[in-house]
């Protein structure tokens, strides 16, 4: 038979959605029972639940005014990351190699300010701190992300930002 040529196969496939439970070990969340169905299922939500996660961090003590790095040596505020979507934060951490530091980092978004922050992360008196919400903050299109110690001090700060930029 001559080629290319297509067949309905993966529409009249059986698919068993909970067959192989998701990584928790609950059911897998797909409802499809084909193949077909459950690839478009799997796409659509992979897509509305995309999530990414970057890492800042500095390697001494960081006093305000110090840009954190997204890549070694190059600071945010000369190497910013761009997103060419609309981006939401979705959580973010921050923690420090000493015991109680006390700081506050801002996230800024350099096409609009290298003063007001997009979103500050406080940490008093303790080692690390923790944010969720949905969303902390929202990027435009094409923004340009910095990341800087706005008050305080501290020492080799991490800071891990969790991303989305799901509609």
């Amino acid at each position: 038979m001559p080629g290319p040529f297509t067949t309905p196969v993966a529409i009249s496939t059986p698919f068993i959605p909970d067959r192989n439970p998701s990584y928790g070990g609950g059911p897998s969340g797909l409802s499809a029972t084909n193949v077909q169905d459950a690839i478009e299922e799997a796409k659509s939500d992979a897509i509305a639940n995309d999530r990414f996660v970057l890492l800042a961090h500095y390697g001494g003590n960081a006093n305000v005014g110090r840009y954190l790095e997204f890549f070694p040596n190059e600071a945010s505020d000369t190497s910013p990351i761009l997103f060419t979507a609309i981006t939401r934060i979705l959580g973010v951490t921050l923690q420090t190699s000493a015991a109680n530091a006390t700081a506050s980092v801002g996230i800024f978004d350099l096409n609009v300010s290298s003063v007001t922050p997009v979103y500050t992360v406080v940490l008093t008196a303790a080692k690390r701190v923790e944010y969720t919400g949905s969303p902390l903050a929202t990027f435009a299109a094409n923004c340009l992300m910095a990341i800087r110690v706005t008050s305080g001090s501290i020492n080799s700060p991490t800071m891990q930002l969790v991303f989305s930029s799901a509609p």
